[in-house]
């Protein structure tokens, strides 16, 4: 996490209805400050993991459920939408090597339409099914080329133009 620096949110006004707070110690390693309801994580928190791992978000009886980041150790980062501790409508996933992904989520995997933008400058624009380019799309590599085309379980198979 060398590029996300989680001490700028000490002191923010941010406004935050609170039902009970605790910091908790886990059986993994991981330690929780934050919202708790019937003892369970609820509301916003803080769940730093063993490793270093952390999400700062909202919760629903345990689980990442709302909006919130996730900052893995490895540089790559998530910001969006949880249900259910998955990534789920509208979120940004990038890489430590300037690789991201801009779109829609459902259960984990990119699924709905986004952008993809890898490390050498191509980019897709178009629909994505479980973590594949899926339908119509456009892809724009670095060189300037562009196709305009229809893609099935990753793979260009028609163009459109």
């Amino acid at each position: 996490m060398s590029n996300f620096d989680f001490k700028n949110l000490k002191g923010a006004n941010l406004k935050i209805t609170k039902s009970e707070q605790t910091e908790e110690q886990h059986t993994h390693g991981g330690s929780y400050d934050g919202d708790l309801k019937d003892g369970k994580k609820n509301g916003f928190g803080i769940f730093t993991y063993s490793n270093g791992t952390r999400y700062i978000g909202y919760w629903k009886d345990n689980k990442f459920h709302g909006e919130g980041t996730l900052a893995y150790t490895n540089g790559e980062l998530y910001q969006g939408s949880w249900v259910e501790d998955e990534m789920n409508g509208y979120g940004i996933y990038s890489w430590p090597d300037g690789e991201r992904y801009v779109g829609e989520w459902k259960d984990g995997s990119k699924t709905g339409n986004g952008i993809y933008i890898w490390d050498n400058g191509d980019q897709f624009m178009g629909f994505w099914k479980e973590d594949n380019r899926e339908g119509d799309g456009i892809m724009i590599y670095s060189d300037g080329e562009k196709i305009i085309g229809t893609w099935e379980n990753d793979e260009f198979v028609k163009k459109l133009f």
